[in-house]
């Protein structure tokens, strides 16, 4: 094998895994009980995102492409309703969610989540974790953060 068909090869098999290239840029995403500190606006392209959590409980962050027009007053009476991640495209999402990170108390995800983003268009970071079986989700309590793509 020629280095050159070695290095795209290799290069393929990152993407595949789902490793972000050098280029990408880096959001940083902290949780709280129950809020996301995130930038409001992000540049579009190829965007890794990263989870710490600075709560006292475990926190997801699920991140999907909103349909155009919906807003913080939908996904709050989803959220209230217990809707699901897996019934979301039917209530505001466009298509499924594209990726989630998981992190516990006190700690960081060890795993990065890299995403395509579309300029022009908007995407939710929302946690649906609750703290007990009878618990709202945590969406419900305000954990979700809009982000607008420049």
């Amino acid at each position: 094998m020629q280095l050159s068909s070695l290095v795209r090869w290799v290069w393929t098999a990152l993407i595949a895994a789902g490793c972000s290239s050098p280029a990408s840029p880096v959001v940083a995403v902290v949780a709280h009980d129950y809020a996301f500190a995130a930038p409001d606006t992000i540049a579009g392209g190829m965007t890794t995102f990263t989870l710490e959590n600075r709560g006292l409980q475990p926190h997801e962050m699920f991140i999907g492409l909103l349909r155009p027009g919906i807003g913080a007053s939908q996904i709050m009476e989803a959220a209230k309703l217990g809707t699901t991640f897996r019934f979301l495209p039917e209530v505001y999402l466009e298509g499924a969610m594209h990726g989630a990170l998981f992190a516990w108390p006190g700690t960081t995800s060890p795993a990065r989540l890299t995403v395509e983003l579309v300029r022009g268009r908007s995407y939710i970071l929302l946690c649906t974790l609750r703290d007990s079986t009878t618990a709202p989700q945590h969406a419900a309590l305000g954990m979700f953060h809009l982000l607008q793509v420049k």
